[in-house]
């Protein structure tokens, strides 16, 4: 039996496709260095030539920080978001790479550059989704908007919070165009991130007597602590455990100088059962041990900094049924439904009762590394199981 995406190859417009994504991949958007504007206003000229009359969202601080769009059915209906995000990850060391990072050409069936898979080719089938749709007239009922997000890779997630906002009503499912086909996303472990900081008592670092207290030792401990402390293994309910990392150390300056104080990042991927409260309970006893086992003149402190909970969506559900057939059909191979360890807005967006999925996109090389690259190969069946699987879901909600 030939797959959805052979028997649509003649329609899916994939030399169009393939050249918008490489338009965008060649304006440099990396998260907090370059401006979002270029490769938003190139999707929104895009858009506007479609009749899709884009909208630009802002932030409070009036930042451009995402684009939105929507084909409306012929009556009213259900509604659906496709999202994907045009701001990416930093290049790195310009130097790893072998081409441009803002290469943004195809060679040997590889769309070369960042962005390539995470996620400007994902942006680019999305919107060609919504403008088959509309020149097909293919929507009896319902809307479908399109939320192009240049503040993802922020950790800000801008553009989804101003959807949000500005958005109602809220759809009642949510597609995240995310790189990749061998699972469909329907969850995620949360997250609790939070700011330690340890103190000592500032000395000279030559000094034979009054040494002082070394804050970084400290710290050093609190590390050690954290490795070897115990967190509950997965359950039945939720297959993946919580795990606790330190991703950022700051303390001390210069030379001659015992520092007093010492800091560090904290990341702890929460589930339904190891919630964010359980998260600040099981760090603030580990703090008490650690006062205890090496004291100080200050006790440490915890400055909680944002938690998003744990989510999965219903695998029997509506939305995940219809991108699950869509998406086993397209790519013509057996595909199950997953939670993930890393989160994404799913998690936030679960905190408003709308569900989120994500995939299934195109395959993909070195996903937030040098050579970052997307088989345009996988195009067509990207296409259709989101093209079927978006109206699969309207039509069945």
């Amino acid at each position: 039996m030939s797959s959805g995406a052979s028997r649509l190859t003649e329609s899916v417009p994939t030399a169009s496709i393939e050249k918008l994504a490489s338009e965008l991949v060649s304006d440099p958007s990396q998260a907090g260095i370059d401006s979002a504007e270029p490769v938003l206003y190139r999707m929104a000229a895009w858009l506007e030539a479609r009749a899709l009359h884009p909208t630009f969202l802002t932030d409070h601080e009036r930042n451009k920080v995402a684009l939105v769009a929507k084909c409306e059915g012929r009556t009213r209906g259900p509604s659906i978001c496709l999202n994907a995000c045009l701001d990416t990850a930093p290049f790195g060391d310009a130097n790893s790479w072998s081409f441009s990072p803002t290469d943004g050409s195809i060679v040997a069936n590889r769309l070369r550059g960042r962005g390539s898979a995470d996620s400007k080719v994902g942006a680019s089938i999305i919107a060609h989704v919504a403008d088959f749709i509309t020149q097909g007239r293919l929507l009896e009922a319902g809307v479908i908007h399109l939320l192009f997000d240049a503040d993802e890779h922020t950790g800000q997630f801008g553009g989804v919070r101003s959807f949000i906002e500005h958005i109602s009503p809220a759809p009642q499912a949510v597609v995240l165009a995310y790189p990749g086909n061998e699972k469909l996303v329907v969850g995620a472990r949360g997250f609790f991130r939070a700011r330690i900081s340890v103190f000592g008592t500032a000395a000279h670092s030559g000094a034979t007597t009054r040494r002082g207290i070394n804050a970084i030792d400290k710290l050093a401990a609190l590390i050690s602590m954290l490795r070897d402390a115990p967190l509950p293994d997965a359950s039945d309910e939720f297959p993946l455990g919580p795990v606790a990392s330190i991703t950022e150390i700051h303390g001390g300056r210069g030379f001659s100088q015992i520092p007093d104080k010492a800091t560090c990042n904290i990341d702890i991927r929460i589930t339904p059962t190891f919630d964010a409260s359980t998260a600040r309970r099981w760090l603030d006893e580990l703090v008490v041990r650690l006062d205890a086992k090496v004291p100080s003149p200050t006790k440490t402190t915890i400055e909680f900094d944002q938690s998003w909970p744990a989510y999965a969506v219903d695998k029997n559900s509506d939305l995940v049924r219809s991108f699950l057939d869509a998406g086993q059909d397209a790519f013509n191979k057996p595909i199950l439904p997953e939670i993930c360890g890393p989160s994404n807005i799913g998690n936030l967006l679960s905190t408003f009762g709308i569900p989120t999925i994500c995939g299934l996109g195109v395959s993909y090389e070195n996903l937030h590394g040098a050579d970052e690259s997307s088989d345009v190969t996988s195009i067509p069946a990207s296409f259709y199981s989101y093209l079927t699987g978006t109206l699969n879901f309207l039509s069945r909600h």
